[in-house]
């Protein structure tokens, strides 16, 4: 071999061995970068996970408040119900006194007339 092909080797060599090197450095690279990638999906499906309980925690409640509505209501449309019907007992017995208050008013008018005897 000559000085010159020594120089070549020694040239292919240095290429080789910095060809290398930026290899290793990438390959170092693609890992720190993997193992980023790794930890921010890690850190992803805990942050989902705990969206999909926060999810599940609401549902209960929004179940939980719609139950106690439905039942609010329904016992409201009971007592309202119930309401009217007292409300309409009531008049109909404010209704029958002031007609027994009318034709007792009426009778002894016509009494006092003369118009009928007194009983």
């Amino acid at each position: 071999m000559t000085t010159e092909d020594l120089l070549e080797k020694w040239r292919e060599a240095t290429r080789a061995a910095e060809l290398a090197e930026r290899l290793a450095t990438l390959a170092a690279e693609a890992a720190a970068q993997a193992e980023r990638g790794a930890l921010s999906a890690d850190e992803i499906a805990t942050l989902a996970e705990r969206a999909a309980e926060s999810a599940d925690r609401a549902a209960e409640v929004a179940r939980q408040a719609a139950t106690r509505a439905q039942e609010f209501a329904t016992s409201t449309r009971s007592e309202r119900h119930s309401d009217a019907v007292k409300a309409a007992a009531d008049a109909r017995i404010l209704e029958s006194e002031a007609r027994d208050r009318y034709h007792d008013a009426e009778r002894e008018e016509r009494i006092r007339h003369g118009l009928e005897k007194k009983s």
